[in-house]
Formats: structure tokens, C-alpha cells, sequence
């Protein structure tokens, strides 16, 4: 089957989710928000042609799984930490990032061995524009919404939310 009009990085091999993925998978749904299956170390897997030691992530959603970078690691254990309010001990234990929705997005200032290459960063959380909130803040929006009935329009009536954050509040 021929197909036209599609991005020309869709069908490559590769075995882990890229930068372009993510790009791709935004320009279509609008964000790319994933909930982490499993996460774990291991040395030796194949990512794409080269044995890699390294942290992993498996989701839930159809995509592949993601080779996570230090900066990355550090951003999930500062939204887990926020978002369970647990301290930033127990948020860089792997095993509590099951479960944790994230949102990857696609930087294009992003360097690999000295050049840019462009790839994924996991989002910090916001729920105001231009505002990382505290955990009360965004608990208590989230509370609203989850728990006490509290429907999007009611709670857009309050904050100023921005796509990203409703998309947030509505994953969770």
C-alpha cells in the first residue's frame, strides 16, 4: 500500500521512542501524555543498533519505550514528588513512577556527544500559564476535578488554564 503525505521519519527502524515521535505524536493529539508501565535499569539493551546501560521506560499507550536521561529522571521525580507529596527520596525510587502520567514534549535545542540533535523532555507541572505551581495548588485543582464533582468549566471559571493543564487534569 502506497502512502502519501505522511512525514518522512514515520516508518524508519528504530526501537525506542524519538524526539520525532513525540513531534509527530503532538501535531496529531496535541500533547503526548503517557503513564509509565514499568521502569527499570538494565545494561546491554539493544536501542536501535548500539547495546545501551541505561534507565528505561514502558507505557501503557501503544509507543515504544523511552531511554531516560538523567534530566528526564530528575523532572519525574520532581513531578512525582509534587503530585504525591512523598519526599524526593522516596520520588527517585523507580518503582514508585508506575502508575505517574507524564508529558513528553519535543525540545529541538537538545544536545547529543556535542551536537544538536534535538530529542524528548518530560514537562515539568503547570496549571497556570507561565506558573510551575506548588503540590497544594495543583492538588487542590486537581481534588475539584477528581473528587469533588467540580467540572472543567467550573474550574476554568476560577483559573486560567491552558491546554496542557487540561489535559493533565483530564488524564488524571
Amino acid at each position: 500500500m502506497k502512502e502519501h503525505n505522511i512525514d518522512c521519519m514515520k516508518h524508519r527502524k528504530h526501537t525506542h521512542i524519538s524526539g520525532v515521535d513525540v513531534e509527530m505524536i503532538t501535531a496529531e493529539k496535541g500533547s503526548c501524555i503517557v503513564t509509565i508501565k514499568d521502569a527499570y535499569f538494565s545494561r546491554g539493551v539493544d536501542v536501535s543498533g548500539n547495546r545501551t546501560d541505561g534507565y528505561f521506560l514502558e507505557f501503557e499507550e501503544d509507543v515504544m519505550p523511552m531511554v531516560c536521561n538523567s534530566t528526564n529522571r530528575k523532572r519525574i521525580a520532581n513531578n512525582l514528588m509534587i503530585e504525591k507529596k512523598i519526599t524526593p527520596l522516596e520520588s527517585r525510587n523507580i518503582g514508585n513512577w508506575i502508575g505517574l502520567k507524564i508529558n513528553l514534549k519535543f525540545d529541538p535545542n537538545i544536545k547529543m556527544m556535542g551536537k544538536i540533535t534535538g530529542g524528548i523532555v518530560v514537562d515539568s507541572i503547570k496549571i497556570l500559564p507561565d506558573l510551575i505551581i506548588d503540590s497544594d495548588n495543583f492538588n487542590a485543582v486537581k481534588d475539584a476535578v477528581t473528587n469533588k464533582g467540580y467540572t472543567l468549566d467550573q474550574v476554568r471559571s476560577k483559573y486560567n488554564l491552558s491546554k496542557e493543564c487540561e489535559a493533565l487534569l483530564l488524564s488524571k
